[in-house]
């Protein structure tokens, strides 16, 4: 069959060498498979584009290209590496690896990179292949090197072989070694209790599950990453794990792929390799080629010339193709000339003799500590002191957030003479300095610090007497932010704090997850937890945030002290809502009746004192059980509990009690058949959340009363109210809401005859729930039994075969763009399907 898309294939003459055979056969495989280049994309992970090249006869494909064509067409791989390796030799000769053989660019979900990639195509093939053959394989080299980066690009590039998904496990900021399992379940959603072994819980949730795990930063974590790769390697025998650190876990189990320093120019030939750098010539050496693009996209006026070349290939050899030395030395040509930057190299790189070493360090620190003691000395005292209170940042700052956190105080805590103006400066001189990297999102500059640069911010802190107060700082900054966030929960601000706490999930992770700073109030991250109820459900975390609330409880299991109980009791039910979305009816129960509990124990005087905020928490309670009744169809406890709580005439804005009470019993009446009444509830509750400006719960009644019109064969309209739905979602980014209208949306589908357009957002949408550590539309079975309908509508109209491609099709997509694919077709004259 000859290829559906594009021009027509060009002829190849078999007689004119080995590349144009290799090629041949290979269109004669697809050929007789009887596929198009589009179909064997479906299931090769990569574009159509790259299987077509790789028979175009130009260049031999790289392996894993190879592998996945073959595989495309139900082939045995093996005599085709065979072959590819015996025209590797004859086009390259025994001594070139695969030089020659096309770049490719990864197909697949993630995030991409802000600037260029560069190199490191035979770290790529060798990584792609280890993993392949093996099920533990360790990115090692020095810090600076480029060990996360290359592990993530890998990730992307192997994702498509693991059918159950991948998890990268952030270490960074854990601290102490029984923290890496709990960690890693933390990352794949796994609640685990205080008395569990986190391994047994992931051992469990990843049983027969094809998964690829990356562990970043395992340096510091050593033993303890040892050992949890080698106990889950050992249980789930479909695990492969990719790791990165400064040294080998030194399992037996273990491949090493060491990664070093970009490749150098050799010495004499740097004219060659900086040409080629520019000139769209091929590059031989790595490390000029990205110190060229960093240079000049630092500073617009610099370019290579005659007189200069050679002095760019003697600084990539000064600082030995470090990446990370390499992006630093090219951002100080904004203030220094090349040959300044040259001659200052000179002079710092003594420090790495037995002279300016910190013999205490390991041996492979030195390089990194001499070149940020070098960037530290060139710091003003106002830029070194934000340097080290940003270190605390985990996953970036807003600019405007970093401003306030670098205002210094003294001994006494008075603000000092500092203007906006000087810390602003301060700021900007970090960023010229190649320290912090700013990055647009959303119109809004947040700044960025490389991992080797927060550590040694750390370390400059932790030399000082303003280490604990950096730290109170910090901590109490972003609780703060999550507390401004729950307080407005109940107003038109919601979407807005939403996407901030977003954006500083990293952050709270980091605080909730550690012990509190000396002198911290307990009451600070009380407050805070507020904020986490509806941030945790909309950004797909409700594993982690029940985990968190867990450590919170644990370590404060009664209210710390008088005139804190309320304050306690909202963070009460904001683990018990927490854990009731994670399954854990049980515990949530119990959350309950101690938040019950602590209200009924308040001293007289304060029931009087706080009289309103007690009634306010007394019917989210209510609230929250008949929540836990509903999930259970038990509809009559449901509509009790609610009632109840509304009839005590208070109820939390911030807790959003009234519109969620009344949406409940909404709920119930439709589980009991009596639409009418259903109607008028949840149109009652929407037209109150519109009113306050809420976005989130909106979503959920949109939903609802979708619900109500597909029951009652008004697809039409139920398709219009779930549009209107998802562009709420979109607004905030409520990957659960996503999902659950998703659900609906492809039962809706499939009873106007778009079957195809259905299985897609059916598998789209199962791709969702298991990350997130929320069982399938949060275990609501009685309000799921559509999906179940919508799901047989779709496999008897397809078949199973057809069902199971446009599946499999949807999942890989991801949901967001099946979403929009099939919205789009939707908006078409012609039916979906």
């Amino acid at each position: 069959m000859a290829a559906k898309t594009g021009r027509p294939e060009r002829p190849l003459d078999p007689q004119a060498g080995p590349l144009e055979r290799f090629a041949l056969g290979l269109r004669e495989l697809r050929e007789s498979a009887g596929l198009t280049y589009m179909e064997m994309a479906d299931v090769a992970h990569f574009a159509a584009s790259t299987l077509s090249q790789a028979a175009a006869g130009h260049r031999l494909p790289t392996r894993p290209v190879l592998l996945a064509y073959v595989r495309a067409c139900g082939a045995d791989p093996a005599p085709w590496v065979e072959r590819w390796e015996h025209v590797r030799h004859d086009v390259f000769g025994p001594e070139q690896d695969e030089r020659g053989a096309a770049t490719i660019t990864p197909h697949g979900s993630g995030p991409q990179d802000v600037t260029s990639f560069v190199g490191r195509e035979a770290e790529l093939a060798a990584g792609s292949r280890l993993i392949e053959h093996g099920r533990l394989v360790t990115l090692a080299g020095i810090g600076g090197v480029g060990k996360t980066r290359l592990a993530k690009r890998l990730v992307r590039q192997v994702a498509g072989r693991f059918k159950d998904g991948h998890y990268c496990v952030e270490l960074a900021d854990v601290n102490g070694d029984d923290a890496v399992a709990a960690e890693v379940a933390a990352a794949v959603g796994v609640l685990t209790a205080t008395e569990q072994d986190p391994l047994d819980e992931l051992a469990t949730a990843l049983q027969g599950r094809s998964v690829l795990l990356l562990l970043d930063n395992c340096e510091h974590v050593l033993d303890a990453s040892a050992r949890t790769v080698r106990a889950l390697l050992t249980r789930l025998p479909e695990l492969h794990v990719i790791t990165t650190s400064r040294q080998p876990l030194d399992l037996g189990e273990e491949h090493v792929l060491q990664v070093e320093p970009l490749g150098l120019p050799a010495p004499g030939s740097g004219q060659a390799d900086v040409a080629g750098a520019r000139d769209g010539l091929p590059a031989v050496s790595p490390a000029v080629t990205l110190f060229v693009d960093r240079a000049v996209a630092a500073s617009p006026g610099f370019g290579v010339t005659e007189a200069n070349r050679d002095t760019v290939a003697r600084v990539c050899r000064k600082l030995d193709g470090l990446p990370l030395a390499l992006e630093i030395a090219a951002r100080r040509l904004r203030t220094l000339t090349l040959d300044e930057l040259l001659e200052r190299l000179d002079h710092r790189l003594r420090l790495l003799g037995p002279g300016g070493r910190d013999r205490t360090a390991h041996p492979r620190h030195h390089a990194l500590r001499a070149l940020f003691d070098w960037s530290y000395e060139l710091c003003t005292d106002a830029e070194r002191t934000a340097w080290q209170q940003l270190s605390l940042c985990s996953a970036g700052v807003l600019l405007t957030d970093a401003e306030h956190l670098c205002e210094r105080t003294t001994a006494d805590g008075a603000q000092c003479s500092v203007s906006p103006d000087e810390v602003f400066e301060s700021l900007a001189g970090l960023v010229d300095k190649s320290l912090l990297t700013r990055v647009e999102t959303d119109g809004r500059s947040r700044l960025y610090m490389l991992e080797t640069v927060r550590a040694y911010g750390q370390e400059r802190l932790a030399e000082n007497d303003l280490a604990q107060r950096a730290l109170r700082r910090h901590r109490a900054w972003y609780l703060d932010l999550a507390a401004q966030a729950g307080a407005a929960y109940g107003t038109a601000e919601q979407a807005d704090w939403l996407r901030r706490l977003r954006s500083e999930h990293a952050n709270l992770r980091q605080i909730v997850t550690t012990a509190p700073a000396p002198g911290e109030p307990a009451e600070s991250v009380l407050r805070a937890s507020v904020g986490f109820w509806l941030h945790c459900l909309a950004s797909g975390h409700v594993g982690e945030g029940a985990h968190w609330m867990g450590k919170i409880i644990e370590r404060y299991p009664l209210p710390p002290r008088s005139g804190t109980t309320l304050t306690w009791c909202r963070a009460v039910w904001v683990a018990g809502f927490l854990l009731l979305l994670h399954a854990d009816h049980r515990g949530s129960d119990e959350m309950i009746g101690r938040g019950e509990q602590a209200l009924a124990d308040m001293p007289a005087a304060d029931v009087t004192a706080y009289e309103v905020p007690r009634a306010e928490l007394s019917a989210a309670f209510l609230q929250l059980r008949g929540l836990a009744a509903l999930l259970n169809e038990d509809t009559e406890n449901a509509a009790r509990y609610a009632l109840s709580a509304l009839e005590t005439g208070h109820w939390s804005e911030m807790l959003l009690t009234r519109a969620q009470c009344i949406a409940q019993l909404g709920f119930s009446a439709n589980i009991q058949g009596d639409h009418a009444r259903s109607v008028s509830l949840l149109e009652q509750a929407l037209a109150m959340s519109e009113a306050q400006g809420d976005t989130w719960h909106r979503c959920y009644l949109l939903w609802a009363l979708a619900i109500e019109r597909g029951e009652t064969g008004r697809a039409k309209e139920a398709l219009v109210l779930l549009r209107r739905a998802l562009r709420h979602v979109w607004e905030i980014d409520e990957q659960m809401g996503e999902a659950v209208l998703s659900e609906t949306l492809a039962w809706v589908l499939a009873s106007c005859g778009g079957a195809r357009s259905a299985a897609l957002v059916l598998g789209a949408a199962d791709r969702v729930w298991h990350p997130s550590g929320v069982p399938q539309l949060f275990g609501f079975a009685a309000m799921a039994a559509h999906r179940q309908r919508g799901l047989e509508q779709a496999r008897q109209a397809l078949g199973e075969t057809e069902y199971g491609r446009a599946y499999r099709e949807g999942r890989k997509l991801g949901l967001r763009r099946t979403l929009e694919r099939v919205l789009t077709d939707m908006d078409r004259p012609t039916e979906p399907d």
